[in-house]
């Protein structure tokens, strides 16, 4: 079992897309790997498919996030990646436990943050490619 975990400043990031990178840690919570986010600096749809292959090349199976967009939930399911809340108060061995015992699954698009409308592009899409 591999587990990411979305950091920033060396602890859970409160935005899943924005964090600075993403720890990979074995099922004896050892550290394998750190990759930098690549979606940082980059808009769009796209950016989530860049963390999204960058998760499947790691073959991670759970996704630890404090807070994370209902369209990118839906495209971390749909990826076959099971997503954990933690909480940013808790050190990396408690959210990796929790993940463990699965406490905080979100399983369905309305876990995740609904995006204000204010904030959508025109028609409500992701980006102009469809």
């Amino acid at each position: 079992m591999i587990y990411a975990i979305a950091m920033s400043n060396n602890k859970l990031s409160h935005q899943f897309s924005k964090s600075d990178n993403f720890a990979f840690y074995n099922e004896k919570y050892q550290i394998i790997a750190v990759h930098d986010n690549p979606a940082l600096g980059i808009t769009g749809c796209s950016a989530k498919l860049l963390i999204i292959q960058l998760l499947q090349e790691m073959h991670c199976d759970v996704v630890i996030v404090r807070k994370v967009g209902e369209k990118t939930l839906v495209k971390l399911l749909n990826a076959g990646l099971q997503v954990e809340q933690g909480n940013t108060r808790d050190d990396i061995k408690t959210l990796l436990e929790s993940a463990k015992l699965h406490r905080r699954s979100l399983n369905t698009p309305e876990q995740g943050v609904l995006k204000k409308a204010s904030d959508k592009n025109a028609g409500g899409r992701c980006c102009s490619h469809h």
